[in-house]
């Protein structure tokens, strides 16, 4: 019986990557450096820390967390506020979850303020009954510590819940966790390894409540 589907945010619920990386390119200009498509497909899924982490030793910089946020995240939420919507064939299918009372949840690498902003942005807040952020967990994905946290929220069996996930890093903490997982790669991970995903997708036209309740009855 399937009892619930936990979305990754970034990048599944919301295009935060197609925002974020433009302005991190722009800041890393602004320090001649390039960075590559390669290192951009690398970064996504990762922790805040672990993304200047890797940038700092690739590049040989010395960037700063501050002056970083300071200069990308607040120049990336101010465009995405102006610009931002939701995709109409997600809406469907929360919508349709809803209406078949399967429960919904959130499990993601972000930060909760970030995710409490753009879900109230896309006035979506009221699908989800649980949310584990940053900030719930010690371990980060791809450990699996923010999925089991997640089903232990909403007081489900594991085998019983299906992920939703655009990243390697995310398919390796939702099937380390003991979840069923789609994937469902964007323009910056399509060529990540979704081999062990138990669905591989191109949008969410391609799923709806029979299909995931079917996904666990198997």
């Amino acid at each position: 019986m399937l009892e619930a589907v936990i979305f990754d945010f970034d990048g599944v619920l919301v295009d935060t990557p197609s925002y974020y990386f433009k302005h991190m390119r722009e800041y890393l200009e602004k320090l001649n450096t390039d960075i590559t498509d390669e290192d951009v497909s690398n970064l996504v899924g990762m922790t805040f820390a672990k993304k200047l982490a890797y940038i700092n030793e690739k590049y040989k910089l010395n960037v700063q967390r501050e002056p970083f946020v300071r200069d990308t995240s607040a120049a990336m939420m101010a465009e995405m506020e102006k610009s931002l919507l939701l995709d109409e064939h997600l809406d469907m299918l929360l919508r349709s979850l809803k209406k078949s009372k399967i429960r919904m949840a959130i499990a993601s690498n972000n930060s909760r303020p970030n995710i409490d902003f753009f879900l109230k942005k896309l006035e979506i807040a009221h699908y989800f009954s649980n949310i584990i952020s940053y900030e719930d967990v010690t371990e980060h994905k791809p450990n699996p510590e923010t999925y089991l946290k997640a089903v232990q929220t909403i007081r489900a069996r594991a085998s019983n819940c299906i992920a939703i996930e655009d990243t390697a890093i995310g398919l390796d903490s939702a099937k380390g966790a003991g979840l069923k997982c789609i994937a469902i790669p964007n323009k910056f991970t399509s060529l990540q390894d979704f081999r062990s995903a138990d669905l591989v997708i191109k949008n969410f036209t391609e799923i709806n409540p029979a299909k995931l309740k079917s996904m666990v009855a198997k």
